[in-house]
């Protein structure tokens, strides 16, 4: 009979002082931050994501103001042409059909609202920064932890020991799941649909939000002069009794020209953009909220943290927010020399996100359930109310949230 053979011991150990999980845009920005910020050499780093897919993708991503002083800092701004994104000139924010909208205007060409990119390109020219930098394609399959460091197990065969670990696996992390962090879970009983429209003139740098009786449905421009990148939100109920279910272009393009009729404006369906086929995304709109996103040795950013209703299209801009503060929370603990596991890491990142995080979710959910209501009366008090806020310099409260 063979002897009996610990899996544990077959592991490959590996030691880096801080470790990221996670392979998407949060993930990157947060490994490429630590690299730039002068605190670790390079081989104390890890980035641990799951094995690239080579798919062309279009999905593009809002980078608010603060956002954009970030790429700029970090170099990415810099290593893109300019016809990779594009500038946001004006927001324009449509409480109901017929009514005005709230409207902001950026004059200053060097200073725009927002700038819209690729996850694509982004996600390429962050991975040419981090070609010096330790990979591990896999995931986590357990993890670890006592006073002196965690554990990572890994599915490839191999064992990582951190002494901090950023959680940026996304809104179903499994990071999360293995460490039982308490999540407030939101139903919202709606989709996302999202692809590109051809509207009947140039957008000119306009960002669009609508709350259309289909549900809300942000419009970002694209790099082409007419096209445009939509998510509408719709509910799951109305989806599924839809005669244009097979087509679910024509019916987001009919809301909307019905909606903008007054406007003189209406959007058309495209085959592909780019020679890339226009292809419909769709995902359940379940969102989360952690009142404590973190735990032992370990930080959850990003979606792991809180996933909020893309209508205010400030997710990833949160996310950011997220990866400055653990950059400020590790730069004030090595002040003093405290170990990367210490909890005043932990409670510095806590005190710094939770106040604009929750902020933010009551924002967008006060949008989300007043303009989704089925209450007449409650949506004529939103719509009036927008209507106030227009005449008043306090429309430029979403402008603050925005910039979050």
């Amino acid at each position: 009979m063979k002897p009996f053979k610990n899996k544990q011991t077959e592991y490959k150990e590996c030691f880096h002082k801080i470790c990221v999980v996670g392979g998407g845009l949060t993930g990157a920005i947060m490994t490429l931050l630590l690299k730039n910020s002068g605190l670790f050499e390079k081989g104390e780093i890890a980035w641990i994501k799951p094995k690239e897919k080579k798919l062309s993708d279009l999905r593009t991503t809002l980078y608010n103001s603060k956002s954009i002083d970030l790429l700029k800092n970090s170099g990415l701004l810099k290593s893109l042409k300019q016809d990779d994104y594009t500038n946001v000139r004006q927001i324009s924010v449509f409480g109901a059909r017929g009514s005005l909208p709230l409207i902001w205007d950026s004059s200053d060409v060097t200073n725009p609202l927002g700038i819209i990119i690729k996850n694509e390109v982004v996600l390429n020219a962050i991975n040419e920064q981090l070609n010096d930098i330790i990979h591990y394609d896999s995931v986590i399959t357990n993890t670890t932890t006592n006073n002196f460091e965690r554990t990572l197990y890994l599915n490839n065969k191999k064992n990582i020991k951190t002494h901090l670990l950023l959680s940026a696996d996304g809104k179903n992390s499994y990071i999360r799941k293995l460490l039982s962090i308490n999540t407030i879970n939101k139903n919202t009983k709606h989709i996302a649909i999202s692809g590109f429209l051809k509207q009947s003139r140039k957008h000119n740098g306009t960002a669009l939000q609508a709350f259309t009786e289909l549900g809300p449905i942000g419009i970002l421009p694209f790099e082409n002069d007419n096209i445009i990148n939509f998510v509408q939100s719709i509910e799951k109920n109305n989806l599924q009794n839809l005669i244009y279910k097979n087509n679910l272009e024509e019916y987001v393009c009919k809301n909307l020209n019905e909606f903008f009729l007054e406007s003189d404006l209406s959007f058309k369906p495209i085959k592909s953009i780019n020679g890339i086929k226009n292809k419909l995304s769709t995902w359940d709109l379940n969102l989360n909220l952690v009142i404590n996103p973190t735990a032992e040795r370990t930080i959850l950013i990003g979606d792991a943290a809180h996933s909020i209703h893309p209508l205010a299209g400030q997710g990833l801009n949160l996310a950011l927010r997220d990866c400055v503060s653990v950059i400020k929370a590790i730069q004030k603990s090595s002040e003093f020399g405290n170990d990367l596991g210490d909890q005043a890491i932990i409670d510095f990142y806590k005190k710094d996100r939770l106040p604009q995080t929750l902020s933010m979710t009551a924002f967008t959910d006060f949008l989300f359930y007043g303009f989704t209501s089925r209450s007449a009366k409650t949506k004529k008090i939103l719509n009036k109310g927008m209507e106030n806020l227009n005449k008043s310099n306090l429309k430029n409260i979403f402008k603050v949230f925005a910039s979050i």
